[in-house]
């Protein structure tokens, strides 16, 4: 009898994981934001404040926290938004370097929002996005986005990988965030 309980020990979870292979599937999730799987390329193709035109390269072999919004007005969603990714790159501490935020506009900035980017975001990376930049960041996820209800989240190698909306709790990006550095090997 003892024998056939050691037994039952050993072949009772073997016998439950083989019958539970394919058909059962974890529902929760570690991330606080929406993954895109598999991660897109996405050009990063923008128009500097001062005319300048860009490829992007000064972002490539970083971390991107970038925000899509619009030129006319930010609003105080979009303020808020721009200070939560800010404060979730400074909490990063000796990993700030790797990561970089940017502002994606869908036209150039009135001379007052630029100062004000300037005071409040000195080290933000502000352009005006591309038809086909905007539209590859926005539609890449089964739910299409808005301009300013998303910051995504890039890549070093230039890949698009999650979204979450403006109005998230930076901690749970704060946390994806430096689960993504501690594991990548790139960046």
């Amino acid at each position: 009898m003892a024998l056939l309980l050691i037994i039952a020990c050993f072949a009772v979870p073997l016998a439950t994981a083989w019958l539970l292979v394919g058909h059962w599937r974890p529902t929760g999730s570690v991330q606080h934001g929406e993954l895109l799987d598999p991660a897109r390329p996405v050009e990063l193709r923008l128009v500097l404040p001062e005319g300048k035109p860009s490829d992007g390269a000064g972002l490539r072999g970083r971390w991107v926290l970038a925000y899509v919004g619009s030129a006319a007005a930010c609003d105080q969603r979009c303020r808020t938004g721009l200070y939560d990714i800010r404060q979730v790159r400074l909490a990063l501490g000796k990993d700030m370097s790797r990561v970089q935020t940017l502002l994606l506009l869908n036209g150039q900035p009135e001379v007052e929002f630029r100062r004000w980017l300037g005071a409040e975001h000195p080290t933000m990376t502000v352009g005006v996005a591309g038809p086909v930049t905007q539209t590859a960041l926005l539609d890449a996820f089964r739910q299409p986005g808005q301009v300013g209800d998303w910051i995504y989240v890039l890549d070093p190698l230039g890949n698009l990988l999650m979204r979450y909306k403006i109005d998230v709790e930076p901690r749970g990006l704060l946390k994806d965030l430096q689960r993504l550095l501690k594991w990548s090997k790139i960046g």
